[in-house]
């Protein structure tokens, strides 16, 4: 007989991740249905452009509707900038609030009023990775513009939890030693703030990619934070299965309003509309064996999921920390484990 085995869990140290505080709830908020700029390597295919956006009003809702601390993680189809107009004032409005907190994952062409924003407004802010697009920089002209508002953002909000990237991506290999020249003269001159090398996800460094980024790193290294290779399924992928707060403490707002508990399973992808003013959280934890995604790596690292292996038989005698039972009968893409503290 197969039992579930409850089981402690600490992830690998990492330097991006987001700090938590216990009592959030985690909101992924994609918030803006357009993109202004236009890289080969995004994940989001076709890039969104001029599609409706989230407005103060449709986040205040989900706030409202959680009716707790809520942290929003602005991350997703576009640039969370370029989904509102700078009249707008949303990101100062939405800081207004005691009980929010806030990522910001942008490409640094604009940055609105983040220049106006108050001490208290900024200490909500606790997470901000600004990305180097440097070939679309470079396309689009913008160079002078990314290098004002960079410049803005760190000498406003600088921190350990502000991280600058670049993307490797192999078929702009060509460009990577200029983008790493132009940095060092307009930005690490003027503010030594290192740059952390990331790899393209969808596709994999060749020899001659590996030994570019060694000369990268011999020539720039006083500048070079780190070198990271993205892989959240690898984090994850010994465990069976979780259990998981999703559509309880973690949720996933979209820009066209659409709320789900879980982007990634058919059966939590209703949980509401902000636009529409509906709202359908969960009582219960769910159980999942799909853990491999951006959302769960998160999740996990706020500790928020209870991770579980499968057994062939129940020990002797069991630790405090470990409950094992006989699993219920399973679904597709899910499994429902019976377990107990």
């Amino acid at each position: 007989m197969t039992y579930s085995t409850q089981t402690i869990v600490k992830l690998p140290e990492d330097e991006m991740r987001i700090k938590f505080a216990p009592d959030e709830t985690i909101v992924f908020a994609s918030s803006s249905g357009h993109c202004n700029l236009d890289c080969s390597y995004c994940i989001v295919n076709p890039i969104v452009k001029h599609n409706p956006s989230l407005t103060y009003e449709d986040l205040r809702f989900v706030h409202e509707s959680i009716g707790k601390k809520v942290f929003f993680i602005f991350s997703g189809k576009g640039d969370f900038f370029a989904g509102y107009r700078k009249s707008d004032r949303l990101l100062a409005k939405l800081l207004e609030h005691d009980d929010v907190g806030v990522a910001l994952d942008i490409n640094g062409i604009l940055i609105h009023c983040f220049d106006t924003l108050t001490p208290t407004q900024l200490a909500k802010i606790r997470h901000i990775n600004l990305t180097y697009h440097y070939r679309q920089l470079v396309d689009h002209k913008a160079r002078e513009v990314w290098k004002r508002n960079a410049l803005t953002l760190l000498r406003k909000a600088d921190g350990e939890d502000f991280f600058v990237n670049i993307v490797l991506s192999p078929p702009e290999r060509h460009l990577w030693e200029e983008a790493m020249e132009w940095y060092e003269t307009n930005i690490y001159s003027e503010y030594q703030k290192k740059i952390i090398l990331i790899n393209d996800v969808n596709y994999a460094l060749g020899a001659e990619d590996e030994q570019i980024i060694a000369r990268l790193q011999d020539r720039f290294g006083d500048m070079i934070r780190s070198v990271r290779r993205g892989n959240f399924e690898s984090v994850l992928k010994e465990f069976d299965h979780v259990s998981c707060p999703a559509g309880q403490s973690y949720f996933r707002v979209w820009n066209d309003g659409k709320i789900e508990s879980c982007p990634s399973v058919e059966e939590l992808k209703n949980a509401g509309n902000a636009k529409d003013r509906t709202f359908y959280p969960r009582t219960e934890p769910f159980m999942c064996t799909d853990v491999r995604h951006c959302d769960c790596y998160h999740i996990a690292s706020a500790g928020k999921m209870v991770f579980h292996r499968k057994v062939e038989a129940p020990a002797p005698a069991l630790a405090l920390e470990t409950a094992m039972l006989a699993p219920a009968p399973k679904r597709k893409g899910v499994i429902a484990w019976l377990t107990r503290a």
